[in-house]
């Protein structure tokens, strides 16, 4: 990719992008790349919802201070660290947004279902205002979206955002939504089923896994959430990495063929370690 580009990442939360293609951007930023990440969910409301689901996240996350400053400032310095540029929109997240005073998603579930039609609605053009704002000022923009896998609704809007960006002629690549991917076995499937009769082509590229290890450690108040502790943290990534791989790695390909799972994949990697990471990428036509 030429310098003269800029590579932004629609990042539905603040440690999404990292969490699904930290490599990448590790990489792109490694060959002097122009790298900036614009996350959509970042704000809390004047005023919070009287749901039981907001309460629940809001208590979880008090355990910590305050639980989206802390995670702002994880963001920051990750990003700063390795040069990238951090664009914020003021959204709410979902368990937050309400319409008529009621809140659009009050349970768990609801988080993973059809995003409201007025949530939808009313998000799209903002977040498509915000990135047309960035494009006046570059010549060459690749736009990278997640696919959406896992269904939660903030993926699905940040996913509908990159294909209109697309239909209306922005280069756009698309990436899988982890760890959402990892637990779903057909979830790219079902992700790019929601785009109808598009063509795909995937490209994987060789990632240095331990310096998406060392940036995920930095989301501390995200670890035992999405990962329960550090062990956990390293061996999943790693393995899950390692599984993309065997597109472009002929051990990692005859590991996968030899020793799947079990028992034979843990002899097999105490006696070889791992050959390889990688992290997929998909493109549309």
């Amino acid at each position: 990719m030429m310098k003269e580009c800029l590579n932004i990442y629609l990042s539905p939360h603040y440690d999404d992008a990292i969490l699904s293609c930290g490599g990448l951007i590790y990489a792109q930023c490694r060959a002097g790349e122009r790298v900036g990440i614009l996350t959509l969910c970042t704000s809390l409301p004047d005023h919070v919802p009287e749901s039981a689901l907001a309460r629940q996240y809001l208590a979880a996350w008090s355990k910590s201070g305050d639980g989206m400053a802390n995670r702002r400032v994880e963001n920051a310095t990750v990003l700063s660290n390795w040069g990238v540029q951090n664009w914020e929109c003021s959204t709410p997240d979902a368990i937050f947004r309400t319409g008529g005073g009621t809140s659009y998603y009050q349970s768990r579930a609801d988080l993973f279902c059809e995003p409201h039609i007025d949530d939808a609605a009313f998000l799209l053009p903002v977040w498509e205002e915000w990135l047309q704002q960035l494009a006046d000022k570059e010549k060459n923009i690749l736009l990278y979206a997640p696919l959406g896998v896992g269904g939660h609704v903030d993926h699905e809007l940040a996913r509908r955002l990159g294909q209109r960006m697309g239909q209306t002629g922005w280069k756009v690549c698309f990436y899988e939504d982890y760890p959402y991917v990892e637990l779903e076995s057909d979830g790219v499937k079902v992700a790019q089923a929601k785009f109808e009769s598009y063509k795909w082509t995937s490209r994987t590229v060789s990632i240095d896994v331990q310096a998406k290890i060392d940036a995920l450690r930095a989301y501390h108040t995200q670890i035992g959430p999405v990962f329960g502790c550090d062990n956990d943290l390293v061996r999943r990534v790693k393995n899950f990495t390692a599984d993309t791989a065997c597109d472009i790695n002929y051990w990692e390909r005859l590991r996968a063929i030899l020793a799947p799972s079990g028992r034979r994949f843990r002899l097999w990697r105490l006696l070889f370690d791992y050959h390889a990471h990688a992290e997929r990428i998909w493109s549309w036509s």
